[in-house]
């Protein structure tokens, strides 16, 4: 006769691995995944150097970078992230690449509100910051993308310039940058390579009034 097993006495030895769920904040799972605080400050610092923002810039979207950069799941860190920092942040690398930034800006007849338009000497960037939790079929992005380039000419018309607008995704999901319809797509860790190169003559965008 088999004897029945006895339950184990001893101390189970819990395993240290990272669960994303574990964690309420991108600066939490990102020292959890670095092994100490120590690390994440250094890989915080990293990503406010290569931005060219500084560290007071909001922290959890540093993280949520720096996060990005190691292959965090995309997903959680998006949900993470607070969408006040997340759009706050886009305006802290905008201004740190040149472009003067207004928030919130808000159009009447008919009611409409722009996240944020950033405008340079040659050009105007009208930003729709969308921090979403998924990653989205063509058709709803096509959507988003005709609702940005509707609110970017009711602005255009309500503005004394010439310069050309164009209208743009920052998102917190997508691993690289991409036009849709003329209109690009961004994500957030490329945000300023995108601001420092967007040509006004790029036949690809869909610039408007130009």
């Amino acid at each position: 006769m088999k004897r029945p097993r006895r339950a184990y006495a001893g101390k189970v030895r819990s395993l240290d691995i990272p669960v994303p769920g574990a964690f309420t904040t991108p600066e939490q799972f990102l020292t959890s995944k670095l092994g100490s605080k120590a690390a994440a400050e250094r890989s915080i610092a990293a990503v406010a150097d290569q931005l060219g923002v500084s560290q007071e810039a909001p922290r959890s979207t540093l993280a949520a970078i720096a996060l990005a950069k190691l292959g965090a799941d995309l997903d959680f860190v998006a949900k993470s992230l607070d969408w006040e920092d997340f759009e706050a942040f886009c305006a802290v690398v905008l201004t740190a690449s040149d472009y003067e930034v207004k928030r919130n800006v808000r159009l009447r007849k008919p009611t409409r509100q722009i996240d944020i338009v950033a405008e340079s000497p040659s050009l105007v960037l009208v930003v729709d910051c969308k921090h979403w939790h998924r990653a989205l079929g063509l058709s709803s992005l096509e959507a988003i993308i005709s609702a940005q380039a509707e609110r970017t000419g009711l602005l255009l018309r309500g503005r004394p310039t010439t310069k050309p607008h164009l209208p743009v995704i920052i998102t917190v999901l997508d691993n690289q940058a991409r036009i849709v319809n003329g209109v690009p797509v961004v994500p957030l860790q490329g945000l300023k390579d995108f601001a420092s190169s967007v040509n006004r003559f790029d036949n690809e965008l869909s610039f408007i009034g130009s």
